[in-house]
């Protein structure tokens, strides 16, 4: 994610600028320092984004196909991340699933688009219709091969009985930062 690009909001009644802040919260899975505002406005469009055309031209192929996302938002409802380029345009939408000033990581799956070329990168924080202005941040946007486990720097152990009541083990493979989460299934 490069705050240097240029941004340009869209469909956002007045079209306030992306702003670029302090994280509101360097606690948690995203420690960076400063991340990107996107204020949708309660008279915007449902798909109020803003887009950079500064990623250059580029063709998803099997290194580069799984793009994430960290998000930060105070409700939930769909980010969608778009390309657009001479191969048309492409969007996939997938809801945050954390609020109260949490990041989470998103993760959009454009394997069906590989040999297909563009040239805009669109992100659209808040794809929902609004009775309010809602917040959202977003940072570190990422290319990558593979989703899930793989990408993950540690070995995960099967556990018996599934679900595990007392311990999970694991072992890490690398010396980088290692966040883990565990969710209960209710």
């Amino acid at each position: 994610f490069r705050a240097d690009w240029v941004w340009t909001v869209h469909n956002n009644n007045t079209n306030p600028a992306l702003e670029f802040v302090p994280n509101p919260n360097t606690s948690g899975i995203n420690s960076t320092s400063t991340v990107a505002k996107f204020t949708s406005l309660n008279f915007g469009a449902a798909w109020a984004l803003t887009f950079t055309d500064y990623v250059g031209t580029f063709t998803f192929d099997q290194s580069n196909k799984i793009v994430t996302l960290m998000v930060n938002k105070s409700v939930i409802s769909d980010v969608g991340v778009k390309f657009e380029g001479p191969s048309g345009a492409h969007e996939i939408k997938i809801p945050n699933t954390l609020t109260n000033g949490s990041w989470e990581q998103l993760t959009f799956d454009f394997s069906a688009q590989i040999g297909n070329t563009y040239n805009r990168l669109v992100i659209i924080p808040d794809f929902a219709d609004r009775s309010q202005n809602n917040v959202s941040y977003f940072d570190q946007i990422s290319f990558g091969g593979t989703a899930g486990l793989n990408d993950n720097p540690f070995n995960a152990v099967k556990m018996f009985p599934n679900p595990a009541k007392d311990t999970v083990q694991f072992s890490v493979n690398s010396n980088e930062d290692l966040d883990i989460q565990i969710f209960d299934m209710l």
